[in-house]
């Protein structure tokens, strides 16, 4: 399932939003950087679409450079991102696997546009102003703001 590893409680990962103007605010945390980016993709597809009876049925490949965590997270959103806007299908969550080089390889798990509700608006970006990330061993969280 995209998304999770394992054993992992609720407590280790998981995301939220918060209301805000014309865009949202987000946060998402676990117990790494590749599982905190699959919580912030989780909470960025939370705020457009129900996924609780989606099933998926193919895959959106990507290879992001080494970079910052900040701009890599701000790489997978975008990501997610432009496969909505361009894919047949609906992005619905996301395995995240770092390479020794700093590299990231995404995999967005799609599914059909008929087995997902719409819940609010797409997103149309990701603002680097208020962007947050703050590691700590055992735990990475981040924040960020979506446009709307």
């Amino acid at each position: 399932m995209f998304g999770h590893h394992g054993a992992v409680t609720g407590r280790e990962r998981g995301h939220r939003f918060r209301s805000h103007t014309a865009d949202v605010i987000l946060e998402a945390w676990g117990p790494d950087f590749p599982a905190c980016c699959e919580e912030a993709v989780a909470a960025l597809v939370s705020t457009f679409v129900a996924t609780r009876h989606a099933a998926v049925i193919g895959e959106h490949r990507a290879h992001l450079r080494p970079g910052t965590p900040e701009s890599q997270l701000v790489g997978v959103l975008e990501e997610l991102i432009f496969t909505l806007d361009t894919a047949e299908h609906v992005p619905v969550g996301a395995e995240v696997r770092p390479h020794a080089d700093g590299s990231l390889d995404v995999v967005l798990g799609l599914a059909d546009r008929a087995a997902v509700e719409g819940t609010g608006a797409v997103p149309k970006g990701v603002s680097r102003s208020g962007l947050s990330i703050e590691s700590r061993p055992g735990r990475v969280r981040c924040r960020f703001l979506v446009d709307l």
